[in-house]
């Protein structure tokens, strides 16, 4: 559709190549994260969070890991938007003004998910529209309030982000938090509470902005599928091998240049 629309050529479909060589067909921004951000003197994890949260870990020297974290927005914004308080918690005012129910929140923390070990991916199909719905029971039955609920569903998500870390991480010196998450105070205030020692900035701080990462990180998939250049991670996916990502949909010219 857009090689059509554009007349441009197009590099688009990332996940079926690393699927067909085993792999789970994300994370696919380690390949990304891995060149701008390794750091030879630091062990780096840079954290998205999405709608899902996941995390890159560049260690100082050797391999990579990412994978799939649990959720990230998904929950909260389910919830803020149940109580008619938007699409999400802008600044998160709502979790701000709320307790934390350490009850629920450790009831939460039982989800099979968190014990899975990686490489690992997840998405609506477990913390969903009917996960948020569990929730919100839970919730209700417990008394809560809405601000108590979204400040409980906020502390899960930083839990969640730190247990990864904890159980599947040797060690962290600095966590860079991007995504739509990297703007809610509430919630990076919540995860640095649960890292002691480790120093957690937000992408902005490396210079780049959070809008903008998914498309620059696409962009260097993309030319990396142009050059020939395998772009999964193998270890991140599960994939038997690494493979060349992407499939290329010629635009309008008769001839188009692919290095």
């Amino acid at each position: 559709v857009i090689a059509e629309r554009t007349g441009v050529l197009t590099v688009a479909d990332f996940r079926p190549r690393d699927m067909a060589a085993g792999g789970q067909g994300a994370p696919l921004v380690p390949f990304v994260d891995a060149l701008l951000f390794h750091d030879p003197a630091r062990d780096i994890a840079v954290q998205n969070i999405g709608g899902i949260g996941n995390v890159t870990w560049l260690p100082r020297e050797g391999a990579l890991c990412a994978f799939d974290t649990g959720p990230g927005n998904m929950l909260i914004d389910a919830l803020v938007a149940h109580y008619g308080r938007g699409m999400f918690d802008r600044d998160g005012e709502m979790a701000a003004a709320g307790r934390v129910d350490a009850t629920l929140l450790a009831t939460l923390l039982q989800h099979p998910y968190f014990r899975q070990p990686p490489p690992k991916s997840t998405g609506r199909e477990c913390f969903g529209a009917p996960y948020a719905c569990e929730v919100l029971r839970q919730a209700q039955a417990r008394g809560l309030s809405p601000e108590d609920t979204v400040a409980t569903a906020t502390a899960l998500t930083a839990a969640s982000i730190a247990r990864a870390y904890r159980d599947f991480l040797p060690h962290v010196d600095e966590v860079i938090v991007c995504g739509g998450g990297s703007y809610n105070p509430t919630l990076r205030a919540m995860l640095a509470a649960r890292l002691p020692g480790v120093a957690v900035v937000t992408l902005e701080a490396r210079g780049m902005s959070s809008e903008a990462k998914e498309a620059v990180a696409f962009a260097v998939l993309g030319h990396a599928t142009l050059c020939g250049v395998p772009a999964n991670v193998p270890a991140a996916t599960g994939a038997s091998r690494p493979v060349i990502l992407g499939k290329i949909v010629p635009g309008a010219a008769r001839r188009e240049f692919v290095p």
